[in-house]
């Protein structure tokens, strides 16, 4: 099962990556030695040696296809005329009996001398929506690589079941192998190598870009990780056990149309704490919502929660503990109560589902293992074991990535009810701790009020991650203010087309928040201080 934005690939990658952009401003040192070299590279030269890469081998792996696609061509999924021309190259790469890593790298006329690798979502690498993902930035001048994780898209991950070597392509061999590839043959191509590496992702593609940080510091210069599900299996075991209280509360068919309530009555509760009426709860920490106010005084109706039903909500905003109290996976915050039918508590969610894909495919290789068996303790030890040593990414110490230099800046949505805005601080938190004050000068963490699963919800949610992390990459300062935007059609945005601007607010570099003027419009974002 996929979920409804960011597990899903096609037309929700934004909510993996949201729009992508250069740093713009100064011209950056080296720009003269990539003039020279994009000048060499004429349509008809660019097209000759785009298609002399077809056989060659290097970096492991093997080219089996290379497209030089013209300016003003249409990239499907959408009608968008991409600019410039650019070589997209399709390889393959086994580097264990077992595995087979597919990879696109796209190569513009235009080069900036810089390589961006993208990540991808729920049990998929990020293959299958490079034509959405990669457009913006090759458009900006960035070669860019992006892998298929080890294996081709599904509706269950079934490429995992008895397949150990497939499982560690997914969790962490493949983007670390798309990297060298994708530096080598930049290098190759534009006879000069990458100035600067980025990767970015959001959820499974947030996973993706820790783990390189942890695993594979030399990999990438700097690194955007958006909303990570980097503790992966604890959040399995998490959406299992929600799911199951969901669907063991008595009138559970009752509670996801009742959620809108709660949503109305937190808002009521906490919208004010900021001191602005604006839809959106700036601080979910500072709240003291407490859902047993909508308890109902007589026999249950639409309008009123039963005993059983505030004893879910309280539970979902508490987290999930096991037996001993040891928390696996935080809770949701308060005001993210409108997401949470899509991704825990409806009929069709997306997180139970993929709980059980997990455990049928990768914990116990048992398609038909039966998912109403599950225990809390034994499920948390077993995915632990296997596939947990493969797959998760959380490991806080730093040192190896942040002592050459490396940037990392992590995002987060208060309203994601995917996976809860928790465990970024917690993360943030364990690292600050394992590195010591020196990840001040490292480390950058943006909550966005809001914003549900890596975007969408009810606040801006889309900022210019890529061009932060070039320019911190570039001038070393690193970003303590970004400008997130809402727009009132984010697939028009998707495919490059205009779109109005809703409102606009700063995201503020962790624990400062956008705080009101006095004055101003409050949709305007140069209505607020970060404080």
């Amino acid at each position: 099962m996929t979920g409804k934005l960011i597990f899903a690939t096609g037309a929700a990658t934004l909510a993996l990556f949201g729009p992508l952009a250069s740093s713009g401003g100064a011209e950056p040192a080296g720009a003269m030695q990539t003039r020279a070299v994009s000048a060499a590279l004429s349509p008809d030269d660019g097209a000759a040696r785009c298609r002399g890469l077809v056989g060659r081998q290097m970096a492991g792996a093997t080219i089996d296809k290379a497209d030089y696609i013209l300016a003003g061509s249409a990239l499907p999924p959408f009608k968008h005329q991409n600019s410039p021309e650019f070589c997209r190259v399709h390889a393959r790469m086994t580097p264990v009996e077992g595995s087979e890593i597919k990879v696109q790298l796209w190569l513009p006329s235009n080069w900036n001398g810089k390589l961006v690798g993208f990540g991808g979502g729920g049990f998929e690498g990020g293959l299958g929506a490079a034509a959405i993902s990669l457009r913006e930035p090759v458009g900006k001048g960035y070669a860019a690589v992006v892998t298929n994780a080890g294996h081709d898209p599904a509706s269950e991950p079934k490429w995992a079941l008895r397949q150990p070597e497939k499982i560690a392509d997914f969790g962490h061999r493949a983007n670390h192998l798309g990297a060298m590839f994708g530096k080598s043959l930049s290098a190759e191509y534009y006879g000069a190598a990458v100035k600067r590496a980025f990767f970015q992702g959001c959820s499974n593609g947030g996973r993706d870009a820790l783990m390189l940080a942890q695993r594979h510091p030399g990999d990438y210069d700097a690194i955007v990780a958006g909303a990570p599900a980097n503790d992966f299996t604890g959040l399995m075991v998490s959406f299992a056990h929600i799911g199951r209280l969901a669907r063991t509360t008595p009138g559970s068919d009752t509670l996801s149309p009742k959620l809108k309530l709660v949503h109305e009555a937190a808002l009521a509760k906490c919208d004010g704490l900021d001191g602005l009426k604006d839809g959106l709860i700036e601080r979910p920490t500072s709240c003291r919502f407490d859902p047993a106010v909508l308890a109902c005084k007589g026999a249950a109706t639409a309008s009123c929660l039963s005993k059983a039903e505030v004893g879910t909500v309280k539970a979902i905003y508490r987290g999930t503990y096991d037996s001993k109290g040891h928390e696996i996976m935080p809770g949701l915050p308060v005001g993210s109560e409108y997401e949470w039918a899509a991704w825990l508590t409806g009929s069709k969610a997306a997180g139970p589902g993929m709980a059980t894909s997990l455990m049928r495919y990768m914990v116990y290789s048992d398609p038909a293992w039966p998912e109403e068996s599950f225990d809390l303790d034994r499920e948390f030890g077993a995915v632990r074991r296997q596939p947990g040593p493969a797959i998760d990414a959380v490991d806080p110490d730093l040192r190896p990535f942040f002592s050459r230099g490396g940037k990392l800046l992590i995002y987060h949505g208060w309203d994601d009810a995917a996976i809860p805005a928790g465990n970024s601080l917690r993360y943030h938190a364990a690292v600050r701790r394992a590195v010591g004050r020196s990840a001040d000068t490292h480390l950058r963490l943006f909550m966005l009020p809001g914003v549900a699963h890596c975007s969408g919800g009810h606040g801006p949610d889309t900022i210019d991650y890529l061009g932060a992390l070039d320019r911190w990459a570039e001038t070393g300062v690193a970003p303590e203010r970004l400008i997130a935007t809402k727009f009132d059609n984010p697939i028009q945005v998707m495919a490059g087309q205009p779109a109005n601007i809703v409102r606009s607010r700063p995201a503020c570099a962790w624990p400062k928040r956008a705080k009101y003027k006095g004055s101003g419009a409050i949709d305007d974002a140069t209505s607020y201080i970060c404080r």
